[in-house]
C-alpha cells in the first residue's frame, strides 16, 4: 500500500487492490487505510471500516472447528433480546453468521449484514484482538462498542 495521501487524519482511506499479497482475506485494515481485494463487495468495506471503529471479529467455531451449538438465549445477545424475537430453533452459530463482524473462513459463504446493538456471545480474540487463541464470551461486535469514528489515525 503506497502512502500517497494528504488526509488530515480524519477520513476513511479505502484502497481497492487486485490482491492482498496472495492472502485469502477479503479486506485488511492498516494504519494508513483499508485495503479491499478485487471482487469483494460492500460486506468487506463495512467489516473493515467497523474494525477501524473499534469492533472485533467474531467466529462461529473455536480454533478446532467446533461450532457454537447452543440455542440463542438472552444471555447470548442481551442488548438485542426482544422477548423471543429469535425462533426457538436458532443456534448461536447461525445467529453469528448473520453479523457483519463474523469473520468468514470460507469466502464463498454468504456474508452477514446485521449490526447488533451490543455484545454477542461467541468465539473471539479478546482484548487487543491479537494472537491466535480464541476465547468464548461476549464479543464487541455491536453499536455500543464503537469507540471512535473511522479514519486514518
Amino acid at each position: 500500500m503506497m502512502d500517497s495521501t494528504n488526509s488530515m487524519g480524519n477520513a476513511v482511506e479505502l484502497y481497492f487492490v487486485r490482491t492482498l499479497n496472495g492472502r485469502a482475506d477479503a479486506g485488511l485494515r492498516h494504519p494508513k487505510g483499508v485495503a479491499i481485494a478485487s471482487g469483494e463487495g460492500s460486506w468487506a468495506i463495512a467489516h473493515e471500516v467497523f474494525h477501524d471503529c473499534g469492533l472485533e471479529d467474531i467466529y462461529i467455531a473455536d480454533g478446532q472447528g467446533n461450532p457454537l451449538l447452543e440455542l440463542v438465549a438472552e444471555q447470548s445477545i442481551p442488548a438485542d433480546w426482544g422477548g423471543g424475537y429469535y425462533n426457538p430453533w436458532v443456534l448461536q452459530h447461525g445467529l453469528i453468521k448473520r453479523l457483519v463482524m463474523c469473520s468468514r473462513l470460507d469466502l464463498e459463504e454468504d456474508a452477514g449484514i446485521d449490526l447488533p446493538s451490543g455484545d454477542v456471545r461467541g468465539w473471539h480474540h479478546g482484548a487487543g484482538g491479537g494472537g491466535t487463541s480464541l476465547i468464548l464470551g461476549p464479543a464487541k461486535v455491536g453499536q455500543s462498542s464503537i469507540v471512535k469514528p473511522p479514519g486514518s489515525h
